[in-house]
């Protein structure tokens, strides 16, 4: 793996080695396996990652009892997404488990090994993840009638065949839960096509994806940026802040309407992004069955070093110190009978919210081991330079709600190679 993977040396699959080989040679007393008391099992299990501990489950039947139950409630994990392994491995990126209370303690993190074949993926590229846990890979090209699906735990893979990819890169819906896959794509003739999946019902159900096309009606389809999934209806939000939906439940023809009067950029006063950085103005969230936007807010400072006055540079990127960074984030709530935004101060129940380019959902914090309620989950990618191909890093953080502030920060990757990072729900079975 590449030298700027700060994580790597932290990877956490010796010590499950080392604790399944210790539980391995235990007996009990008559010669069979040795049964350690529940307690001691949950100790010692949950000092390690929950994918980690999927190892484990053949141990014995109560530890895969355990190690089961475990991996039933899926916690948040970082795909990073490396330049390609140096060791030659033929996969791409990793999967990285972080302990979400990293702030007060939990298991370390640990760099689990990506099942995503650098072979099936090369010259995509990562667009997002979806519910159930696949990663999408796509490349918007005249030619292009395929969206790769893998999952980066167990590599199952599913190809969706679609229509060629017009304008945009498919945009990944968020919400629909783990069986309600979904995304957009743009038509030849600028229509919105919607893909879905669904599992016919009985054991052993059959996947099939599903195409359904809604009119644009005059709206720039083009300038989508994110798409909610929301109690039947795909919510979507343009470049400009506006926000149009599909109720996917209608009868055909679907049709594309807007909801909101005025843009939230116009409606809060706020300062809308250029189209070249639309894609990093925020996101757009289901959560408990309302429509969220979540936008980041940036602290960007510029030193300019007195040594490289007058210096004609290749590029910037030593000479011009501009670092970006999220200070926080604003919260908002879609309102629809009343087509405005309001602002929201704390999130309902004990929701969190784990927000990334391509992939932003909410969990229950009750649900998910060592996660913080009212809090935001992010990343923050730093400053990329495509002249010499490389970046400042990213880190990853959390921000409270009822703080108001960035409680941490982790990095994830550090100065060198073109890096990204995606938070996903890994679904694996045991």
């Amino acid at each position: 793996m590449p030298s700027n993977f700060p994580l790597l040396a932290m990877n956490g699959h010796g010590p499950t080695k080392a604790v399944a080989a210790a539980a391995a040679t235990s007996t009990s007393r008559t010669g069979g396996p040795a049964e350690l008391p529940l307690h001691l099992t949950e100790k010692i299990l949950y000092g390690i990652s929950p994918l980690a501990t999927a190892r484990l489950a053949t141990v014995c039947k109560s530890w895969a009892a355990a190690v089961s139950e475990r991996l039933a409630r899926p916690v948040p994990h970082l795909f990073v997404n490396l330049p390609p392994d140096i060791n030659c491995s033929g996969r791409r990126g990793a999967v990285v488990s972080v302990s979400l209370d990293a702030g007060g303690g939990g298991h370390p993190p640990a760099v689990i090994p990506s099942r995503v074949r650098l072979a099936d993926t090369n010259g995509l590229r990562c667009v997002g993840a979806l519910p159930s846990g696949h990663l999408a890979f796509a490349n918007f090209c005249w030619c292009e009638t395929t969206v790769l699906l893998v999952n980066p735990v167990t590599g199952a893979r599913r190809t969706v065949h679609v229509d060629r990819l017009r304008q945009i890169n498919p945009v990944l819906a968020a919400g629909g839960g783990a069986d309600s896959d979904s995304f957009i794509s743009v038509g030849d003739a600028g229509e919105l096509l919607i893909w879905r999946r669904r599992t016919t019902a009985g054991a052993g159900g059959e996947e099939k994806w599903s195409k359904s096309a809604a009119a644009a009606s005059g709206h720039r389809t083009y300038a989508i940026t994110s798409v909610a999934s929301c109690n039947g209806c795909f919510y979507m939000m343009d470049w400009e802040g506006n926000v149009f939906a599909v109720d996917a439940a209608a009868p055909p023809p679907l049709r594309v309407e807007k909801v909101t009067a005025a843009s939230l950029f116009e409606q809060f006063s706020l300062a809308p992004p250029c189209p070249s950085a639309a894609a990093a103005m925020g996101h757009l969230v289901e959560c408990g069955g309302e429509v969220l936007f979540v936008r980041r807010v940036l602290l960007a400072s510029s030193k300019k070093d007195d040594d490289h006055r007058g210096v004609l540079a290749f590029c910037d990127h030593d000479v011009d110190d501009h670092h970006p960074s999220v200070v926080g984030f604003e919260v908002y709530r879609l309102d629809v009978a009343g087509r405005r935004w309001t602002e929201v101060r704390k999130l309902a129940g004990d929701r969190a919210l784990f927000v990334s380019q391509g992939s932003s959902f909410a969990v229950r914090s009750s649900e998910t081991e060592g996660c913080r309620s009212n809090c935001i989950y992010f990343l923050d990618e730093k400053r990329y330079c495509a002249l010499c191909n490389r970046d400042d890093g990213n880190t990853w953080g959390v921000y409270s709600m009822e703080d108001r502030k960035v409680l941490f920060k982790h990095a994830i990757t550090g100065d060198g190679a073109c890096s990204s990072a995606t938070w996903f729900l890994p679904r694996v079975e045991v």
